[in-house]
């Protein structure tokens, strides 16, 4: 299956330019077995620049395979530097938008952490939409689950305020979905839009690899977005990279009219484009600088750990899953715990079982919660050398 148009904008002006084969289509699925995580399906990526608004999103995408139901485990609220972030953005979206005692919804809303936190601080009513949702994950009486996709009907329920963090780039129809959700408003233009995903700029930049992987089919930059949203009859209110510039946030309200207004971050196609070629070339000599670590670290007999679970340690290890050097990977989401990689095979582990274990190096996922990492690691005694991505 090759996606010859672009999602974002419908334009057939698409340039691959980056490819990673036998890529397992799921990161985030809880899967109980290493044989059944082994068995987990593998396909092929390709992603695909639009030459017409900038967008980047996976050409070999496979829009058949059912990602969104079948239980997945995201949680991200069990460290103290992501509530931090979380608590932040949160009280600003209250105080900015006079959001106290409202109703909020979330679309997307996966275990409704992020829906519980904001009806918590503002005093208010949550509404979670997410197929997916676990019933019992929350117990908050304030918040209304619905455990379906969002649809037309959901546009009526009395919600003053409408955030969706980190779906989008998982949805393939980008612009079919903006729509949707504007169409769902009607004449409705009181409410705030806030969207939360992963920048593409960075990754282009330093040549992040290990945040490409199947399930993300979608890449957006400032650009990209901005065009996106504008195209589907939404005003910008304010838009910026924050946790490190990987979050790209997005506020925006429904609009008849678009005014002129541009932000500053919103990059050109042409100046995108420059940023692709320059990870056509610099992405290899990543791949090999990182064999490289991990064969020296195989050949020296040094146990080796992945830290962070989810999407970021199976973009990682499916480069290097020959090497078979990583044998755990910690995290310390407890609902994680005995369960395997999708498509690895390697076994989720809890930090406290590197007390006996003590590896010899240990490889972060995300260099942002370093800090807390090492914090951890010399609280139980363990002092191995520390490589942050």
């Amino acid at each position: 299956m090759l996606h010859t148009h672009c999602p974002n904008c419908g334009g057939n002006q698409i340039e691959g330019f980056f490819e990673i084969k036998n890529a397992p289509i799921f990161s985030l699925v809880t899967v109980k077995s290493k044989e059944e995580a082994l068995n987990v399906p593998r396909k092929d990526i390709e992603l695909g620049f639009c030459n017409t608004c900038g967008f980047i999103f996976n050409r070999l995408f496979d829009t058949s395979i059912d990602y969104f139901t079948l239980g997945y485990e995201d949680q991200q609220g069990f460290s103290a530097t992501f509530m931090n972030y979380l608590r932040k953005i949160s009280e600003n979206l209250i105080q900015k938008y006079d959001l106290k005692g409202k109703t909020l919804m979330e679309i997307g809303c996966g275990k409704g952490d992020f829906i519980n936190l904001l009806t918590e601080l503002s005093a208010g009513k949550g509404i979670g939409i997410d197929p997916a949702y676990q019933d019992g994950r929350q117990t908050n009486p304030n918040l209304t689950f619905y455990k379906e996709f969002y649809k037309l009907d959901h546009g009526k329920l009395p919600a003053d305020f409408i955030c969706c963090r980190h779906t989008l780039e998982h949805i393939h129809g980008t612009k079919a979905f903006l729509q949707l959700i504007r169409d769902s408003l009607g004449n409705d233009t009181n409410k705030v839009i806030f969207f939360e995903i992963p920048q593409i700029t960075r990754i282009l930049e330093v040549q992040a690899f290990w945040d490409i992987y199947y399930e993300h089919c979608s890449y957006f930059s400032a650009g990209s977005l901005a065009r996106l949203f504008r195209s589907t009859g939404y005003e910008i209110q304010d838009l910026h990279l924050d946790y490190n510039d990987q979050y790209l946030l997005i506020e925006a309200m429904p609009v008849n009219t678009l005014s002129s207004k541009a932000f500053s971050i919103e990059e050109g196609i042409g100046e995108q484009k420059k940023r692709v070629d320059n990870f056509r070339v610099k992405i290899r000599e990543q791949l090999d600088d990182w064999r490289m670590k991990l064969s020296a670290l195989k050949t020296k007999g040094q146990k080796t750990v992945v830290w962070g679970g989810g999407s970021k340690s199976v973009g990682f290890l499916t480069n290097f899953a020959d090497l078979e050097l990583i044998e755990y990977v910690v995290d310390i989401n407890p609902h994680m715990e005995n369960n395997f990689i999708p498509g690895i095979g390697k076994k989720y582990v809890q930090p406290k079982f590197l007390k006996d274990y003590k590896p010899e190096a240990v490889i972060i996922m995300n260099g942002i919660y370093k800090d807390e990492i090492t914090k951890t690691l010399h609280e139980m005694d363990v002092f191995p050398e520390i490589y942050a991505l």
